[in-house]
């Protein structure tokens, strides 16, 4: 079963479209997503046909910016109770908060990631399942979109930057000079930065009885949805999918059973009748993470031992080779090779 995303991302697409005349049966033929679908209060797509939703939308408008057109029409309301409640959160901080904490939870291909240092806040947009990754649209749609999102909270224009790890698209100085966006491309990360002392902005919809009831009301929504995971997925894969954030790193058993909604020593018992542990799955995810991060050329290998959570990189080195017998410099030339002769 794939990941899925919002509905109401689809929806917005549908009603960009009509700008071009584009009806909903030309852009939606073949998904399976019906007139009753679009009508219904909330609803999720599958995140590969999301994918290529975007890809058909800018070939049939032969707007390639046609994500930057959908960012500008993103709603918090999109969202759900999520949204309700960033709504009626004290602060901008607050907001951003309720969104970091529960949309990773219903959105599993990605998750938002709020980091302060002394100046500035950064919002990173992390893709923990490497099997499903967003393309260019996608990821130029989810950045600007909360961009809007978090100017629409704070009812002010902010001095955001942009980041994003894709090349620079070729509407970049036509679309962005006349929106004004400061993006910067080929980046070791896709996130917006803003002044941190935004973060204290207080909103102007702000209601602390609404916020308390609709953060009950995703606390709720949450289990029901681990619920229903767990009558999919078992335990070992739920974590193995918790358990790296490219912000942080790899998680500890505390902080996966958080994420989980779970006691540590619940997590462990399950793990256990699955006949594996906590340890079993970091080695496995780690090896994996490590085969997919030597094949991007231009990450160095004391970098990836970094990533990996390794002191330095002999650590990480005799690490690998128990794994697969060779060095990780051996490895990333085999790989080399292999994406070389099938180009040739």
């Amino acid at each position: 079963m794939n990941p899925e995303l919002p509905g109401s991302y689809v929806n917005l697409l549908v009603d960009v479209l009509k700008r071009w005349d584009i009806a909903p049966e030309q852009l939606l033929s073949g998904t399976g997503i019906s007139s009753d679908k679009l009508n219904a209060p909330f609803w999720y797509v599958d995140f590969n046909i999301f994918n290529y939703l975007l890809e058909r939308a800018a070939q049939i408008t032969d707007e390639p910016a046609i994500s930057v057109y959908l960012a500008k029409e993103m709603k918090i309301s999109c969202y759900g109770h999520i949204g309700v409640a960033a709504t009626a959160s004290e602060d901008l901080g607050s907001a951003i908060e309720v969104l970091e904490q529960y949309i990773g939870l219903h959105c599993a291909v990605f998750k938002p990631k709020l980091q302060v240092d002394e100046k500035s806040a950064y919002l990173y947009f992390n893709q923990p399942l490497q099997q499903f990754r967003f393309n260019k649209h996608a990821m130029i749609f989810l950045v600007f979109g909360f961009a809007q999102i978090v100017e629409n909270l704070a009812q002010q224009r902010l001095d955001i930057r942009f980041e994003f790890q894709q090349d620079k698209p070729d509407f970049y100085k036509k679309i962005f000079n006349i929106n004004q966006l400061n993006g910067d491309f080929n980046t070791r990360n896709d996130r917006l930065i803003i002044n941190k002392n935004v973060l204290s902005l207080p909103l102007k919809t702000a209601d602390a009885l609404v916020a308390r009831l609709t953060i009950q009301q995703c606390k709720q929504d949450i289990q029901k949805l681990f619920l229903k995971m767990k009558n999919v997925d078992s335990t070992a894969k739920n974590v193995k999918d918790a358990l790296y954030d490219e912000a942080l790193g790899f998680l500890s058993l505390k902080q996966v059973a958080e994420r989980l909604h779970l006691s540590e020593r619940t997590l462990q018992r399950q793990l256990t009748k699955e006949q594996t542990s906590f340890q079993l799955l970091v080695a496995e995810v780690r090896r994996k993470q490590a085969e997919f991060l030597l094949k991007q050329q231009h990450l160095s290998i004391e970098q990836i031992a970094e990533r990996l959570g390794y002191a330095d990189i002999s650590h990480f080195s005799r690490a690998f080779k128990k794994w697969t017998n060779v060095t990780p410099k051996f490895y990333r030339e085999v790989e080399r090779h292999k994406a070389t002769h099938m180009v040739l």
